[in-house]
């Protein structure tokens, strides 16, 4: 099954919420992404149409949302957008959500400080006995699938 990924840029309008689901976390939050295009017969910026989609972030990356996002904040989402369909008083009601995979602060805006979420360390045997030292050509290096292993998430 094939999956429709998009990439939206936007402000957030609503405080990021985040809440207790199934077998995890979710915070979720509204976007609100304004079309804007150059007026050429007077050289303004003009807005255009405004698309509103919900956002839903599972997890850590919810958890990151929630402690760095607010509302107003420009933001970059990338995720997998799908229909959520629900019932309201036996109507039938659907609505346009993006399952994020990433979502950033958008610096063509403004500046944030970026902190890195630690990771549990990787135990890596080395020839020299220094794991990190690159000039030791027989130190191994982990692959990608040994840091996965590793990740607390």
């Amino acid at each position: 099954m094939s999956s429709t990924q998009i990439t939206v840029v936007g402000n957030v309008v609503d405080s990021p919420v985040r809440r207790r689901a199934g077998n995890g976390e979710v915070t979720k939050f509204r976007l609100a992404s304004t079309d804007r295009r150059l007026d050429t017969a007077t050289g303004q910026w003009v807005d255009g149409d405004t698309f509103y989609v919900d956002v839903d972030s599972w997890n850590v990356l919810g958890g990151h949302v929630s402690s760095c996002v607010v509302k107003g904040d420009p933001v970059v989402v990338v995720g997998r957008i799908t229909t959520s369909e629900y019932e309201v008083e036996g109507a039938k009601r659907s609505r346009t959500v993006i399952k994020a995979t990433t979502v950033g602060h958008d610096l063509s805006r403004g500046s944030a400080v970026f902190k890195r979420t630690p990771r549990a360390a990787v135990e890596v045997p080395a020839a020299s006995g220094d794991p990190l030292d690159p000039l030791d050509g027989d130190a191994a290096v982990p692959d990608d699938a040994a840091m996965a292993e590793a990740a607390p998430f």
